[in-house]
């Protein structure tokens, strides 16, 4: 399925419908759907349905990144109705580390000083309660974990050292798409098992190194630069003969 909330809302529906039993029970609908008020307690199975609800159609579609909008308006669209209560449900996700937003991951491409600014700026003008509904999107933890494993794994089938080098495209291609390798990026790097490389000879090439193995990965080192090179050379040939095949065949 799609890493991104393009899904089609009716699809996520159907299955919204066949995973709660009593989705179109009205009586039940009103209490779901109504703002938060009172204490924790008063509105904790609520908050508890939704959030539960949310990352298993996420864990389900195999969405990263979702679009907090289009799970209000669209996902959770009764009839017209939609839940009052979800900012408040995202806003609580957030603080419990079960949703994040791009921003809150250090971006690993740019510059260690670049990197400092934006985290001193985000200390700064982050509010306390972000508005979700105005993110574009926002990352779902759970898939992220399980996605970052998978692609670990993915890479531990083709290759056997603790660690590998591979161009930025090859793991744009893994991870699903721009948006979602920037993102597995980030999340790997913070987590010290995935570095940025580039080389700027004649090409400018990106690509990453990943630990393979349970530790943290090791220094990048000038054999790290000349395999991504190579490999990226290798790569743009193997497309040219495939151009080539393709002229042939027609």
């Amino acid at each position: 399925m799609d890493s991104i909330s393009n899904v089609n809302g009716a699809i996520v529906r159907d299955f919204i419908a066949k995973e709660v039993a009593d989705w179109d029970d009205d009586v039940i609908a009103v209490a779901r759907f109504k703002a938060f008020s009172g204490q924790r307690c008063d509105w904790e199975p609520s908050f508890l349905f939704w959030k539960q609800l949310i990352i298993k159609i996420a864990t389900h579609f195999r969405l990263l990144l979702i679009q907090p909008s289009q799970v209000k308006n669209d996902w959770f669209n009764r009839g017209g109705l939609t839940p009052l209560c979800l900012d408040n449900v995202l806003s609580l996700m957030y603080n419990e580390g079960d949703i994040t937003r791009t921003v809150d991951l250090a971006d690993p491409s740019s510059g260690r000083f670049s990197q400092l600014v934006r985290r001193v700026s985000n200390l700064i003008t982050r509010p306390a309660t972000p508005d979700f509904m105005a993110e574009q999107r926002v990352i779902v933890t759970a898939v992220l974990k399980d996605k970052a494993a998978g692609v670990v794994k993915h890479l531990s089938e083709s290759h056997w050292n603790p660690s590998c080098v591979v161009t930025m495209k090859k793991f744009q291609d893994i991870c699903g798409g721009q948006e979602e390798a920037s993102v597995m990026l980030r999340y790997l790097s913070g987590c010290r098992t995935a570095q940025y490389l580039s080389v700027n000879k004649k090409d400018f090439v990106e690509g990453v190194k990943v630990s393979l193995s349970a530790g943290a990965l090791s220094s990048v080192t000038n054999l790290d630069y000349d395999v991504l090179h190579l490999t990226w050379t290798t790569e743009k040939l193997q497309q040219q003969l495939d151009v080539t095949d393709r002229r042939y065949e027609l």
